[in-house]
């Protein structure tokens, strides 16, 4: 276990190397060898706020725009990523939801391969009072019933992706393999509106603590994504600057409604 958290449910995939994209993944043009970029400048008189352990800062958005993005963030049993990213960005002001890709819900359990399983159906507070019962000292130390009472405290029951036909502007996917998901899925809806919709992979490590980093990179992005003058331009010059600043490759494609 990483610094007492989660056990991994899936082993984090590698991030793609430069140039790998998903499935319906559009090109992106690197600046020439030599050239310089500067990181995205903060919007007028906004201050820099602190981040826990990992020397990047992001944009407060204490006076969001009056339309605020439509975000949606993906793992895959929505239970610990992509709800750590939820409860950030709500706090931020943005309109999110947040959803898993699994069949199931699995959970860490006694051992590697007896995992807890559950239905998307199952509430959090069905969860927690089921690990209440059947182990309370390990799900507390392993730090399970913790983010259980985190994610009941934000909305009643984990949501899968597929069964979601609400219309984002965003789509933040936490691994590779569920942005893969995420693409095919949008793909292979009826288009009807022919509304674009940005979906970006961030990899983030599926432990407690690299889920709260990795968040506050989610956030970070979305703030200055929000703050772009143009998104549909804009947006892959940006990626660059915060692959750059990161050091992590970001995947980016564009799909439409």
């Amino acid at each position: 276990m990483v610094g007492g958290g989660l056990r991994p449910l899936t082993p984090a995939p590698r991030l793609a190397a430069a140039g790998r994209r998903g499935p319906g993944d559009t090109s992106r043009h690197r600046p020439p060898p030599g050239s310089r970029r500067h990181f995205v400048r903060a919007a007028a008189g906004a201050e820099r706020v602190s981040e826990p352990r990992g020397g990047s800062w992001a944009l407060p958005c204490a006076a969001m725009p009056s339309s605020p993005l439509r975000v949606a963030v993906v793992c895959s049993s929505n239970q610990n990523r992509s709800m750590e990213a939820h409860n950030i960005l709500s706090k931020r002001g943005f309109s999110v939801r947040s959803f898993g890709t699994g069949t199931h819900v699995k959970l860490p359990g006694p051992a590697p391969d007896k995992p807890n399983v559950y239905d998307f159906k199952t509430t959090y507070d069905q969860m927690y009072n089921d690990l209440l019962r059947k182990d309370k000292e390990l799900y507390t130390q392993n730090g399970i019933l913790h983010m259980l009472d985190r994610n009941k405290r934000i909305k009643p029951r984990p949501e899968r992706f597929q069964n979601c036909k609400d219309v984002f502007d965003l789509i933040l996917t936490c691994e590779e393999r569920v942005y893969d998901q995420v693409v095919e899925d949008l793909n292979s809806r009826e288009q009807e509106t022919c509304q674009p919709v940005h979906v970006i992979n961030v990899d983030i490590q599926d432990n407690h603590e690299e889920a709260t980093l990795g968040a506050f990179l989610i956030c970070e992005l979305c703030q200055c994504i929000q703050h772009t003058e143009d998104m549909e331009n804009e947006i892959d010059e940006l990626l660059q600057e915060f692959e750059e600043k990161s050091g992590r490759t970001f995947l980016h494609t564009v799909c439409f409604y």
